[in-house]
Formats: C-alpha cells, sequence, structure tokens
C-alpha cells in the first residue's frame, strides 16, 4: 500500500470528474456499542458537503445501514448533495422509492426476523436491527465465545434459498437482496459520469468495493486487517484529516 491517500485523491481531482464514496461506521464515525448511539467526527459531514460543491467531486455515504437511519445519523437530506446509499446498495437517496420487497421475500424477511430473535435470545448481550431489505445481530460487546456461538447461530439460519449473509465487524445481516456495495459504488459512478472512484472503507463488506476498482481509482483502507485497498489511513479522525486536506485543496484550485 502507497503511504499517502492525499496526494492520490487530490490527484483525481485535479484529472477530472471524481466519485468521492465513503462508509459511514468505522469510517466517519467511530464503531460503538449501540448503533442508534453513532456520531461522526466532527467536521468530516461538513467537507463531504462542501466537497460536493465542487464541480467536479460527486459525494456518496455508502452503508449498511438503512437509508432513513443513515440520513438521521449523518443529519444529511436523503435528496440532497450528497448521495445516501443505504442497505449495501439496496436503497439510492434520490432515486425515488425502492422496489418493493414480492410477497415471498417479505415473507422471508418476517421469518428471518423471527428466527435472529430466537438466535438473540439465546445468546443475552446480542441485539437486532431491523432493516428494510434484512435483519441484523449485533454481537459488539459480547464474551469472544459467546459471540461467535451467537455469529454461528445466525449464519445457519441465513442458509436458506433467497437470503443474502453478509458479515462485518461483531454483525451479521441476512438480507432478502442480493445488493452489495461493490455494484452500487460503480453504478453510482456510471450515473453521474465519473471518471475515477476514491473509495472509504474500513470493513469486510466495503472489500466488495475495492475489489471492483480500477488502477486508476483510489480505494482507502480504514485500520488494520488485510485489504485490497491501495492506501490505509489508521482510524476516523485521520479521514477527517483528509476530508479537511480535500476542502483546502479544491478551494484552492
Amino acid at each position: 500500500m502507497t503511504p499517502d491517500p492525499y496526494t492520490a485523491v487530490a490527484a483525481l481531482i485535479d484529472r477530472g470528474s471524481v466519485l468521492l464514496a465513503t462508509d459511514f461506521d468505522g469510517v466517519l464515525a467511530p464503531l460503538v456499542l449501540d448503533p442508534m448511539t453513532s456520531r461522526p467526527v466532527p467536521g468530516a459531514v461538513d467537507a463531504l458537503v462542501e466537497l460536493a460543491g465542487d464541480r467536479r467531486v460527486h459525494v456518496a455515504v455508502v452503508s449498511g445501514r438503512d437509508l432513513g437511519t443513515l440520513a438521521i445519523l449523518t443529519g444529511l437530506p436523503v435528496d440532497g448533495p450528497v448521495t445516501l446509499v443505504g442497505s449495501h446498495g439496496g436503497e439510492v437517496g434520490g432515486a425515488g422509492p425502492g422496489r418493493p420487497l414480492t410477497p415471498v421475500q417479505a415473507d422471508l424477511l418476517r421469518s428471518l426476523h423471527a428466527e435472529l430473535a430466537a438466535v438473540a435470545e439465546a445468546h443475552p448481550g446480542s441485539r437486532l436491527e431491523a432493516k428494510p431489505l434484512a435483519v441484523a445481530l449485533h454481537t459488539r460487546g459480547l464474551p469472544e465465545a459467546t459471540a461467535a456461538a451467537a455469529a454461528a447461530a445466525a449464519q445457519e439460519v441465513g442458509r436458506r434459498q433467497g437470503v443474502t449473509t453478509k458479515h462485518g465487524k461483531c454483525v451479521v445481516e441476512l438480507a432478502v437482496s442480493a445488493a452489495d456495495k461493490g455494484s452500487a459504488v460503480v453504478g453510482l459512478a456510471e450515473a453521474v459520469g465519473a471518471e475515477a472512484i476514491a473509495y472509504v472503507g474500513d470493513d469486510i463488506t466495503d472489500e466488495d468495493v475495492f475489489d471492483r476498482l480500477s488502477p486508476g481509482d483510489v480505494g482507502i483502507r480504514v485500520g488494520p486487517g488485510p485489504s485490497a485497498a491501495t492506501h490505509r489511513l489508521p482510524d476516523e479522525d485521520a479521514v477527517a484529516e483528509l476530508l479537511a486536506r480535500l476542502v483546502a485543496h479544491v478551494r484552492g484550485r
């Protein structure tokens, strides 16, 4: 991995139209025990909004959170200058109502919720998060053995036709949609006519994006762990600093 993500992203902006996209949890906001108490690092969202005002920069926040929750936590409007992409690409802000679940998918989602609720009850301290297209089991803060057992039980529930299982940091999500962040980011770049992509992510699901990037794109992994990203930052504060430097760069052009 090369050491200077700022120089790489600034060069993309100088060359042409860029899609700058980031994950939310673990990138713009620290990971916390209760996902609904998550808050962005000061200045990070403001920087994204200012960058979105530059004619060369299209900005998006791409998350496993559902679209409504993502709007609440970021403080950004669903149809604003920063595109919000929720449910791993299953929901895109400003795109109008999403495709409704089929009766089969709706029944499947209800069944998944009931079965994961039983898993959560059997593993005290684990928590359910209901989404429009999925249900997630969070295990952050549990003893390692309990968390592993809960995750294994959740994964077993997901061994059904029509279910996509996504693993993240201390979370297993069972979705009735096959959407993924990689397809969402590439599709959004095509839709806005971006010539290059810069993506910042920290989790397993963000590797779907890094794996789809072209040689001229920039992938930035936040935190430790193996990654297909070409660059790395240590934490959320470093992401906020990167965004602030990019704001200064576009102001000075």
